[in-house]
């Protein structure tokens, strides 16, 4: 086992956390907006507790990463409308629950409106404290609830282990950037504002030295 899948095994903790707060069900349709590698994460996790995933993103790069892990149901939120086709791809109802991957909490109302009556929004990467905008309505009339999920579980570290050594994703093909430790606040730099060719940053100590 390599120390760069095995250092996936906290990440993919945190998301089997979300997934589990999500409650999934098998048969389930479920939106995934953003496909960084924590939404990679997400989806194939998702796809794994037995639901219908459609994944979104603004870059298609990000897309082709992740339509080799298995994701082939992506839109392109440059090109399409993002809840119109999470509803035609249910029917018209919209989807059973919607994962928000990324930091705009603009995103928010959108994994609103692409959820049906009754359906769950994940908030999975709205670390930062702030003020966002949503339809109050939908939480009440429509019963849509907002979840949160964020840290790891003690109580599924030994599952996240198995996920991660068994090799059941191949996680290390998320990896887009490596860096020696002299470079490590460059490295830091680029995890803090990604760009569309970047996925997870690794810093590799005593690289300098081998070489």
């Amino acid at each position: 086992m390599s120390f760069e899948q095995a250092a996936f095994v906290e990440p993919v903790n945190t998301c089997m956390k979300g997934i589990e707060r999500l409650a999934l069900k098998p048969g389930e349709t479920v939106l995934v907006i953003g496909q960084g590698p924590i939404g990679i994460i997400l989806s194939v996790l998702a796809q794994r507790a037995g639901a219908r995933v459609i994944t979104s993103d603004l870059h298609e790069q990000r897309l082709t990463i992740s339509k080799g892990f298995g994701l082939e149901k992506a839109v392109n939120s440059t090109s399409a409308d993002v809840v119109g086709e999470a509803r035609s791809r249910s029917e018209g109802r919209g989807v059973d629950a919607a994962i928000l991957a990324v930091g705009s909490n603009s995103l928010i109302r959108t994994a609103m409106d692409a959820v049906r009556p009754g359906g769950r929004v994940l908030l999975f990467a709205q670390t930062q404290h702030g003020e966002a905008v949503f339809d109050p309505a939908a939480v009440c009339v429509d019963e849509k609830t907002l979840i949160g999920s964020y840290s790891a579980s003690v109580d599924l570290q030994a599952e996240s282990v198995r996920f991660v050594m068994g090799q059941e994703m191949a996680l290390e093909k998320l990896i887009s950037h490596r860096f020696p430790l002299s470079k490590a606040v460059e490295a830091l730099a680029l995890a803090a504002q990604p760009q569309p060719d970047s996925m997870k940053i690794v810093i590799q100590p005593g690289v300098e030295r081998q070489k």
